[in-house]
């Protein structure tokens, strides 16, 4: 499965687009992702979820996965764009206190550039 990725305009930011729903069948793959992007010393990561309905325990886990290693990079994990069914996963899990969620894409984005 590829994974479904864009960078902003600097290409400090990498933008991953979730699929409709991670689940178990799909999270391994990004929980590879995450590590390879922490091995290449990147931090900025937003996470598309607008077109996310639905997932998880384990595709909670492939977002938390690295985040102690992105945030060691003096990065972060941004996500963007869930919808209730995410939000309320996050609330339920308590990850909507260490994890900032914005309403749109490009106001996440914007987020990492008014930090430096």
């Amino acid at each position: 499965m590829a994974i479904n990725t864009s960078t902003d305009s600097s290409g400090e930011i990498i933008i991953v687009h979730f699929p409709v729903r991670l689940t178990s069948d799909v999270s391994d793959e990004y929980k590879k992702f995450f590590r390879k992007v922490v091995e290449e010393g990147k931090g900025k990561i937003v996470v598309d979820l607008t077109s996310t309905e639905y997932l998880d325990s384990s595709g909670l886990g492939a977002i938390v996965s690295r985040i102690a290693a992105i945030r060691a990079l003096k990065g972060d994990i941004r996500l963007a764009g869930a919808g209730e069914f995410v939000l309320n996963m996050l609330e339920l899990t308590h990850l909507n206190k260490i994890l900032n969620n914005y309403n749109l894409v490009e106001t996440a984005v914007q987020s990492f550039k008014e930090e430096y």
